[in-house]
């Protein structure tokens, strides 16, 4: 499998696809074969129908279909990315899992509504408190001749079956030492595990429906809730939302239902608890370790800019060696001529006078009055950047 992904050029894949097995060439590029064919896709690269290879090996006819001319917005070449391998899995993920699921084996769905956890039993008389306050309110709304909203219908077998499950899941995740933080009726819940919030579904699996609308949504009390052209398959789905390196989900068949994977789903749960406590471990590593990268790129960055200070620094002593250098030619000039002319009083003082001002000044820019010791040692006092 490579590394890093491999840039593929229409004509090349083109030929690829029809020298090597697809299944056989994802593997070469690290990916899936379907995968694969929506890369050919995207090239609008031709490849193999089902069946190809065993005519060809049967030495029955086969047809190869050529490779069209690239259309205007089809790419040139496509770059393929390795899928990533499953990260290992976690030593005290799958401790905790076994245990739990240990712990839960015995742990059955409910037949009936008399021994709910006290979570759904609660979800009960909601919905009961709800029902007698919608039905006051109607009939307050028709004394007054207002619109009154329709009445909340009982509870569908539908929803006990799912308020039934929901408590076995309950009472086994408890059992198997996690808590509920928040639990609301409609089964988006977050559980508690070894101080980690862990978000999940307990929820009918949705399926389109050609039914008039009427009939999509009278399998539950609260239509209002699910998307409009979904009715329910009439099997449970339950997810982890919290990501995982994935999101784990078990959906019921005819031959397997929720509490058949109850033991699978509570230890899946409660091994949340390690696997988000080492990515909590692995994220401050990784902000410690960005905060020294940050801190030793701003070391640098200060030290090169005291650097660049101290040669500037340098620089400027050299620009005033050589300034004084000059200066002192011009003033040497000045003072042969002033000695062929006639002494003269200039404002304050004689000629003689300025000369020996514009010496001073002159030597003043002198880096190395104090020896080459001086001039490092002020280098050395630039530490601001």
């Amino acid at each position: 499998m490579h590394a890093t992904a491999r840039r593929v050029p229409r004509e090349e894949l083109y030929a690829l696809v029809w020298a090597t097995p697809m299944s056989r060439l994802a593997e070469e590029f690290g990916i899936s074969g379907n995968g694969l064919a929506k890369v050919c896709d995207r090239l609008d690269v031709p490849y193999p129908p089902r069946g190809y290879w065993a005519k060809k090996e049967a030495g029955k006819p086969v047809v190869t279909f050529k490779l069209p001319p690239r259309k205007d917005g089809v790419p040139a070449a496509a770059d393929i990315y390795p899928t990533p391998s499953k990260p290992p899995s976690l030593p005290e993920a799958e401790k905790s899992a076994t245990a739990a699921a240990e712990v839960v084996a015995g742990v059955l769905v409910p037949d009936g509504l008399e021994n709910l956890h006290p979570r759904v039993k609660s979800w009960l008389a909601e919905h009961k408190k709800e029902q007698g306050e919608r039905e006051i309110e109607n009939r307050r709304n028709k004394r007054e001749l207002l619109w009154s909203r329709s009445p909340l219908p009982d509870l569908t077998e539908r929803d006990l079956y799912r308020f039934r499950v929901s408590s076995a899941i309950f009472t086994a995740l408890e059992k198997a030492g996690g808590k509920i933080e928040t639990a609301p009726m409609l089964g988006k819940i977050v559980f508690l595990i070894a101080g980690h919030k862990v978000e999940c579904s307990i929820i009918e699996k949705m399926m389109k429906s050609l039914k008039p609308r009427e009939k999509t949504r009278d399998w539950t009390a609260y239509p209002d809730h699910h998307q409009l052209g979904l009715e329910s398959s009439g099997f449970l789905r339950v997810a982890i939302t919290t990501y995982l390196d994935g999101k784990p989900q078990w959906i019921e068949t005819d031959k397997k239902k929720i509490g058949d994977m109850l033991p699978d789903i509570i230890g899946t749960i409660i091994a949340a608890g390690p696997i988000l406590e080492k990515k909590r471990l692995d994220h401050e590593a990784w902000q410690r370790q960005h905060q020294e990268d940050q801190a030793r790129r701003y070391e640098t960055q200060r030290l090169k800019e005291i650097d660049d200070k101290r040669w500037s620094q340098f620089c400027t002593f050299a620009t005033n060696w050589e300034e004084r250098r000059r200066l002192l030619e011009f003033i040497a000039e000045a003072e042969a001529r002033a000695a062929t002319e006639e002494p003269v009083t200039i404002a304050e003082g004689t000629v003689a006078d300025w000369i020996a001002w514009a010496r001073d000044r002159a030597e003043a820019l002198d880096p190395l009055r104090r020896g080459a010791t001086g001039i490092f040692d002020a280098i050395s006092k630039v530490t601001r950047y």
